[in-house]
This record gives C-alpha cells, structure tokens and sequence, in this order.
C-alpha cells in the first residue's frame, strides 16, 4: 500500500512508519513542520503529490492541560486538521484513518468504555477531540476513528515512558492515585492501525492493549 502519515515526529507516527515499511508499503510521513494539518492547502498539495491508498493521521495536540488555555491550537489540530485530512481523503478516494482518545468520555463510569457509551467530554482537549471524530465522519462517510489512551513506547515523554528514569535518579515522585486505564504500547497500536486501514470498515474502534481497570 502507499499510506500517508502525518505528525511523523511523533512516537506513535514513528512506530507506524516503521511498521508500515516492514510490510513492504510506499509510506510518506510528514512531521508538523513539513505539514501542518490545520492548513487546508498544504494538505491537499501532500495528498495529490502522494496519491496514497490510506492515510493515518497520528498528528495533534497532546498537551491536555494545554490544551485549557491553548484552546485555539488545540482545536486546530484536533478538530480543523482532522476535518481537513478527512476532506483531502475523500477528494482522492483512499482510506482514512484518525486516532481519538478515551478523553472525549467524562471517567464517570466504573468500568471500561466501549463503542456503545455517549462520548461525553469534560476537558478542551476532549472536546476538541471529539469534534475532530465528528468532523471526520460528517466530511467523509469513509473515516474510520481509532480511540486509544496511556500510550507509551520508545522515545516517549508520557507517565509511564520517564518514570524509569526518575526513580533512578532518585527524585520524589508526586501522582495522582485514583485514575485506570489501559497502558497501550505505541508498536501495538501502530500495527492495529495498519490492520484497520486495511480492513476499510467506517466506524469506532477502541484500541488499547489489555490492563488494569476499575
């Protein structure tokens, strides 16, 4: 396949380019400064030149507590960016595929969400993020949107990627003790990604690998 992949600076993009070329696929990766995905122009322009079977989009904003005073960048990127990559699919008729977040639920339930639960978000960052899976699928019926959370892997900057090295390095440790989740290594998720895009089935997915829950 020629798949296109955007925010290729970043872990999960990275893990998904690496995957992708040990299948033996074409892959155009484009890191934030080679694409910004909130410039609608600039996205086509990437699309007509590579022409790819699929795209996946691992660009965004992460930054969730940011994102409460960023919210202008947030929604760039998680809403604007997504719509418009789901706009350049669509014109050149390949598969689209869009990571979200389990941040678009409000963590009031006891157990773990799926597809069936009312995305209720309480947070900029999940609203933006859910605007970005309504704006997907309203632009392009063929959009799928993968729901992911805890990720971690290689070269991250997340919880569970620093915490090696700050225990030993000996420094006090402050965290929050009453959150669950699903930590899902970023080579796992990239391969599901690839799998999905393959599949071409327009819908919600959540994809995480088996953890701890409530």
């Amino acid at each position: 396949m020629k798949i296109l992949i955007t925010g290729a600076g970043g872990m999960v993009a990275r893990a998904a380019v690496a995957h992708c070329e040990s299948k033996g696929d074409e892959v155009f990766a484009y890191t934030r400064g080679e694409l910004d995905i909130s410039d609608k122009e600039k996205v086509f322009e990437a699309f007509a030149a590579a022409r790819p079977d699929a795209a996946l989009n691992c660009a965004a904003y992460t930054d969730v507590d940011g994102s409460e005073t960023n919210i202008e960048r947030s929604f760039a990127a998680n809403a604007v960016g997504v719509e418009n990559l789901a706009l350049a699919s669509k014109q050149f008729d390949c598969g689209f595929v869009t990571i979200s977040t389990d941040y678009v639920f409000d963590g009031a339930k006891s157990d773990f969400y799926t597809q069936r639960d009312t995305p209720q978000p309480i947070s900029v960052y999940g609203c933006a993020k859910r605007e970005g899976e309504i704006r997907a699928q309203t632009a392009y019926a063929r959009s799928i949107i993968v729901r992911s959370g805890w990720i971690f892997g290689r070269g991250g900057t997340n919880f569970l990627c620093v915490m090696h090295r700050i225990l030993a390095e000996g420094k006090t440790i402050k965290a929050i003790s009453d959150a669950y989740g699903t930590p899902t290594f970023a080579d796992d998720l990239a391969g599901r990604l690839r799998e999905i895009a393959r599949l071409d089935l327009p819908c919600i997915f959540h994809v995480t690998n088996s953890g701890w829950g409530d």
